[in-house]
């Protein structure tokens, strides 16, 4: 099957409104999200979906995905050459090998790095800032190469001024990663993904989701409320530093949280300097070749 010049090779995931292909092209592999077939008479998502993809193309940071070509229902990427996080994490606890709360920091701390670049975008006619922010922050959401570049995928890019949760198809699964504001109605900001990314955190440092409920009706009461199950009770080796540096990016009110990516990056800095070794992306790559 073939998509403008992109000759789709095979199908990598399915997700409610896209399916990723690996594409191919005279320049390359490439990797190509297109609406699904189901999704296409949805005229305002498909519109949707390609301002979110023009938005998209103009990120150029080197912890953030690329998207490097789009039409009306499809954009094309810069294939990471690696796992999500989901993956990872799946492949982990498959092994039963528990990450190192260095290697954790660090992943993180690349991806807040990416987020912050995307935070800081300013309109180039005006000076004005953009306000976008991811609002989808999420195992899946964040990869890791081979060589240990880690990179923020799937940005739809809202605008902190004019997004909730009503306004897009949200997983059961992804609503854990969401938070406690959205579920008020409140507007996104880019403290929502500061605690997104340290609900990432929580989960590479545990290999568990953090909230805990009997049913599904349980599990959502659990995540509306923020009553996350705390870090060490699950990982009782967990370093004070490390659980302190949760319990800010977690906090439910959000005027407690970090107040932006950069801050929360800097005390993962803090901690890693911390610890015994350096954890730069050569650590990073040996995790993913041993549990990928």
């Amino acid at each position: 099957m073939q998509i403008g010049k992109y000759l789709l090779i095979r199908k990598l995931a399915e997700g409610e409104v896209v399916e990723t292909f690996l594409a191919q092209d005279a320049g390359g592999p490439w990797e190509l999200q297109r609406v699904l077939p189901a999704v296409l008479g949805q005229e305002a998502l498909v519109e949707t979906f390609l301002a979110e993809s023009e938005r998209a193309s103009r990120l150029d940071h080197p912890n953030v995905e690329r998207v490097l070509d789009f039409g009306k229902a499809f954009r094309v990427m810069e294939p990471t050459g690696g796992p999500s996080l989901r993956q990872l994490l799946d492949a982990a606890t498959a092994q039963g090998a528990a990450l190192p709360p260095g290697v954790c920091a660090r992943i993180v701390s690349f991806a807040a790095t990416g987020l912050a670049y995307v935070h800081s975008l300013t309109d180039g006619a005006t000076g004005a800032p953009l306000e976008w922010v991811h609002s989808d922050v999420r195992p899946g959401t964040v990869r890791v190469s081979h060589e240990g570049v880690v990179k923020v995928s799937d940005f739809g890019i809202a605008k902190a001024a004019a997004r909730d949760l009503r306004t897009r198809l949200t997983p059961v699964d992804a609503l854990a990663y969401k938070p406690p504001e959205q579920f008020q109605g409140q507007s996104p900001d880019v403290r929502g993904d500061v605690y997104g990314l340290g609900m990432v955190l929580y989960e590479l440092l545990t290999g568990l989701r953090p909230f805990a409920g009997a049913d599904l009706v349980g599990a959502l009461k659990a995540i509306r409320s923020a009553s996350y199950v705390p870090a060490v009770e699950r990982r009782p080796d967990l370093p004070e530093m490390m659980q302190r540096i949760l319990e800010r990016a977690l906090a439910t009110e959000r005027a407690k949280r970090y107040p932006d990516c950069l801050a929360f990056q800097a005390d993962l800095e803090r901690f890693m300097r911390s610890l015994d070794g350096p954890v730069g992306t050569d650590v990073l790559a040996r995790w993913v070749a041993r549990v990928s």
